[in-house]
């Protein structure tokens, strides 16, 4: 900007003006711009500063998905909100930072090595995969260093909270009277009645329906909606330009022979006893020539075998317990072997038949092999390909993005913010304020694991004030919902009230006139899914019927239902106590230690926050 004035303005003149532009912005702040963010405090812990850099790596990420997420939406008191979270959340680590190096924590690069890599996020095929890991990590603004370095604080900072979990204890009265408590059983009747049956008996006059609109006018708005154009770059697509000879794919499956490799197998009968002395007899019968299918039919304990002569089918390394397949796998065939003992008994094998390792055809396999083949070099080109596209969009416009990389430039629809139309990322991103104020292209935004998009505003069209006749068949309905609702409501309510003060010939009147009837449950625990939600939320909300008192009723209300509760009985079945209830336990006692000790460190520390150079 001080350069533009420059050339604008000639002479002392331009140096008066600079000066006096200079002063102001040096006294606002916004020297940070040459003297860079670096040097400012944000935060100071017991003299330990965090600077306005490091505070802005986060918050500026954290601002740039929420903006995305809520384009508009995103508001003054919203990006308040952001930076005080991320300033709290940071010096928090800070102190947990401290905490674990007293401590004694420490998170060795093996173990980070295991957590990376066992990220669905970061494999491909069910493999970790470190082209996917820096693509990734690139796509969200990191480096390797920075992630592997926040990953490795969190670790260690992570050990705090198992220990508490570790140390963490319930009594077992306390968990003895949760459980029965969670085990109980009630039984009961209720009546529904519907806002949808009532609404039909409903008359709403137009003058109502007038007066609504005038009242609530400023809620009739056809929603703001866009059009943007967009550039795909799907694996799907890229695959589809794969190309492959019979050599390459003769090659490759050269390459790939282990894949393809059907291993040996063997098949053998074995006769299962318990004893060895009882092996050893059958060994002798069988040495003086008797039938083996006929020993096995008369001694082995292996009903799965013993009546099909102790076959036991063609079989592979792996498969076997590892006595059994060693023997098995040094016989020849004909052999019997001496008993063998596991873990089942003793066996006397005898080995049938030997299937040699064998190679799968290319003729047989070349349609997998291609498949393959595409699928590996779609992938290694994708790879190429996302940084291409990632510094394209940055660089130039949509067209020439689509014209370098042989893409289609595609045109949306029009859609509001709300829209179900489109990928809910997609939506955020059109709706961002870089995109639909800025006319900038958007950041590629990973669709799903395969598809990369960027987009740009293509047409606005404002928000627009609804008309009467465009809304009054709409309000009509909510009128009459609304007025069948408080009806419902009332006829619940007064045949609850005349049924606890025993007046049963009122209750019996409303439930007639109303053509209500009552459906029976019978016994049921809080996890039902028997009934709706609300209704067993209700009944489990009720005290128990006291002696002499046939039922306990009530009315509770839904979205679009009044219903009547007849409590009949609790009663608490035997059960032993939860591993899973003690879990949840255990688990909410540590977090709730985990956030008072925290709090104590917040406490015992000096701390300071600078909001006004947030």
């Amino acid at each position: 900007m001080l350069g533009s004035i420059r050339e604008k303005i000639k002479g002392w003149v331009a140096y008066v003006v600079i000066a006096l532009i200079i002063v102001p912005f040096a006294l606002f702040g916004v020297s940070e711009y040459l003297t860079g963010s670096s040097n400012i405090v944000v935060a100071n812990i017991d003299g330990d500063e965090i600077s306005k850099e490091v505070f802005l790596s986060e918050f500026e990420t954290r601002k740039r998905r929420l903006q995305e997420e809520l384009g508009e939406r995103y508001t003054a008191e919203i990006n308040q909100s952001v930076k005080m979270k991320t300033i709290n959340g940071i010096i928090n680590r800070r102190l947990l930072k401290k905490l674990s190096d007293k401590l004694g924590y420490v998170t060795t690069q093996r173990e980070l090595q295991i957590f990376i890599q066992t990220n669905d996020a970061f494999k491909v095929d069910g493999k970790f995969s470190v082209d996917r890991y820096k693509q990734l990590l690139r796509l969200s603004g990191f480096s390797d260093t920075e992630y592997e370095a926040s990953q490795t604080n969190e670790l260690t900072q992570s050990q705090i909270n198992f220990n508490f979990l570790d140390s963490a204890f319930v009594t077992q009265s306390v968990l003895k009277r949760l459980q029965l408590l969670n085990d109980q059983q009630r039984q009961f009747d209720y009546l529904t009645l519907s806002v949808k049956e009532h609404s039909k008996e409903v008359e709403v006059d137009l003058k109502s329906v007038k007066e609504f609109y005038k009242a609530q006018k400023q809620a009739f708005f056809e929603p703001q909606k866009v059009k943007v154009d967009f550039v795909e770059l799907s694996f799907k697509e890229v695959a589809k330009g794969i190309k492959v000879s019979d050599d390459e794919l003769f090659n490759f499956y050269e390459d790939e022979q282990a894949r393809f490799t059907i291993e040996e197998e063997r098949q053998a009968q074995h006769i299962l006893v318990e004893s060895e002395a009882l092996a050893n007899t059958i060994v002798a019968e069988l040495k003086a020539g008797a039938d083996f299918t006929k020993l096995a039919a008369k001694y082995s304990i292996d009903t799965g075998s013993k009546d099909k002569g102790g076959d036991l089918g063609l079989f592979g390394k792996g498969v076997m317990v590892p006595e059994f397949e060693a023997e098995a796998f040094s016989m020849k065939v004909g052999e019997t072997s001496a008993p063998v003992k596991t873990d089942f008994g003793y066996h006397i094998i005898r080995l049938t038949k030997v299937q040699a390792e064998a190679v799968k055809s290319f003729k047989s396999v070349r349609s997998e092999l291609k498949k393959l083949y595409t699928e590996r070099a779609a992938q290694k080109l994708m790879y190429k390909l996302t940084d291409d596209f990632s510094n394209l969009a940055y660089e130039v416009s949509l067209e020439e993005l689509a014209d370098q990389m042989d893409l289609k430039l595609k045109t949306s629809i029009f859609f509001s913010q709300d829209s179900k139309n489109y990928n809910a990322k997609f939506v955020a991103v059109a709706y961002s304020d870089a995109v639909l104020n800025k006319n900038e292209n958007s950041a590629p935004i990973e669709i799903d694991k395969d598809k990369l998009v960027v987009l740009r505003i293509n047409n606005k069209i404002a928000q627009r004030q609804k008309t009467f006749k465009e809304v009054k068949a709409e309000i009509t309905k909510y009128l009459k919902s609304l007025l069948a609702k408080a009806f419902i409501d009332d006829v619940a309510n007064k045949i609850s009230i005349a049924l606890n003060k025993g007046d049963s010939k009122t209750a019996e009147q409303l439930i007639k006139s109303n053509k209500l009837k009552w459906k029976k449950v019978g016994w049921i625990g809080r996890d039902s899914k028997k009934v709706d939600a609300n209704v067993i939320d209700g009944v489990f909300a009720l005290p128990k019927p006291s002696k002499g008192k046939k039922a306990i009723y009530t009315a509770i209300s839904t979205d679009q239902e009044a219903i009547v509760l007849k409590l009949l009985a609790v009663k608490t079945p035997k059960s032993t106590s939860s591993a899973l209830l003690e879990n949840v336990l255990l688990n909410f006692e540590s977090e709730e230690v985990f956030r008072s000790i925290l709090m104590t460190l917040r406490k015992d520390t000096d701390i300071e926050i600078f909001a006004d150079n947030l």
